[in-house]
């Protein structure tokens, strides 16, 4: 078995420090033969690490498959040490391959002691605004502008090491038959490099595309108001997040837009002039006057003749209001305001008195932010 390490001059774009000790944290990635434990091995084992006051690689590497209980029981050795696991779609692949294969082998370690933290099933929610067309480590690398060195894919990996088995043992017949036989490089160490740089750069794109963690924070963290106005026929309201995010991010549809760029946000909804009416829930303390199209409360009907008011129900037990609203996608902020009582879109109004208080105003963001994603993730 082969242990490279190396320093990797890198730290994470995450802030896990405000959660974690950082000498506590570990991010890790394997390579396999194949996707069935039962048919295939691990091969690669790459963890990063903090020492000394930067990140370090150590990887873990099988010259042949006899190697593999060694190579499981050494990262168990290295990871009795650390207390958080930060990986990429681990829960789904990589920690299940590795306990089935501690299960196979009759090891006597495992995951038990250690908290996971799977990078790609806290993003993948919020896939639908980041405009990528899949959740791969690439696809995150490229929306982030990150390059790597290696080009190849997993099942390139699969042949790769495959021809290096074989250029191994070919070298090391040669060697034993033709003593002379010391080529200036051999093909099996190309190969070699080849593999270690996949895992390589798999584990700095970890640690690099972390920062997609920040986006959670728009829909999740409060937010600070930092300016609200009309325009047109468009109500906006300038926010900060309390994060910075790596890339800039838009999305929404004609009712409501949102744009996002670093730790500045604007939400864009449309607004509504003109006569919406208030609904009253407890419908059977009013009546309706039919003249004035609207509800008073029984208090004051006891004043009106009775030939002037009905009893109200549900769908005529309003009062009418004329100004300018801004759409919410349920009944939020009270007093909300409708078109009609079947209406699932209701109305605040925008007044000082009302949706002008910045309060209300970060209950409005935070709740239009969490309908708008939930529709986006609808519609993608």
């Amino acid at each position: 078995m082969i242990t490279r390490e190396l320093c990797l001059n890198l730290m994470p774009s995450y802030s896990f420090e405000e959660e974690y000790d950082i000498c506590k944290i570990a991010f890790f990635d394997i390579e396999t033969t194949g996707l069935s434990a039962q048919s295939s091995y691990v091969y690669l084992i790459g963890c990063a690490y903090f020492r000394d006051g930067s990140f370090h690689l150590i990887q873990w590497f099988c010259e042949g498959i006899n190697e593999e209980g060694l190579l499981i029981k050494s990262f168990f050795d290295f990871l009795k040490n650390f207390r958080l696991l930060i990986h990429f779609n681990g829960s789904g692949f990589d920690i299940p391959f590795i306990e089935e294969k501690i299960r196979l082998l009759g090891l006597d370690c495992g995951f038990g002691s250690i908290e996971s933290l799977d990078i790609y099933k806290l993003i993948k929610p919020y896939r639908s605004i980041l405009n990528i067309k899949n959740l791969r480590l690439k696809s995150l690398e490229s929306f982030l502008q990150i390059r790597r060195k290696d080009t190849l894919d997993g099942e390139d990996l699969i042949g790769v090491y495959a021809a290096y088995i074989g250029k191994k043992r070919y070298e090391s017949l040669r060697q034993s038959r033709n003593p002379d036989y010391k080529p200036e490089m051999l093909e099996s160490a190309l190969l070699l490099e080849q593999l270690l740089q996949h895992n390589e750069d798999d584990i700095r794109g970890l640690m690099q595309i972390s920062s997609v963690l920040n986006y959670p924070a728009l829909f999740e963290r409060p937010v600070r108001i930092m300016n609200a106005k009309t325009e047109g026929d468009r109500f906006i309201i300038d926010f900060e997040i309390p994060v910075r995010l790596p890339m800039p991010v838009s999305f929404g549809d004609d009712l409501a837009f949102v744009s996002a760029s670093e730790s500045i946000a604007t939400l864009s909804v449309l607004v509504y002039e003109g006569e919406l009416k208030h609904f009253y829930e407890n419908y059977r303390d009013y009546y309706y006057l039919p003249a004035e199209d609207c509800a008073i409360h029984r208090s004051v009907a006891v004043f009106v003749d009775k030939k002037y008011r009905i009893k109200a129900k549900p769908g005529n037990c309003y009062t009418r209001k004329q100004g300018l609203f801004a759409p919410q996608y349920d009944k939020w902020l009270s007093p909300y305001f409708m078109q009609n009582y079947q209406d699932k879109l209701t109305f605040v109004e925008i007044h000082t008195d009302s949706l002008l208080q910045e309060e209300r105003l970060e209950l409005y963001v935070r709740h239009m932010l969490r309908h708008m994603l939930v529709s986006a993730q609808r519609a993608h």
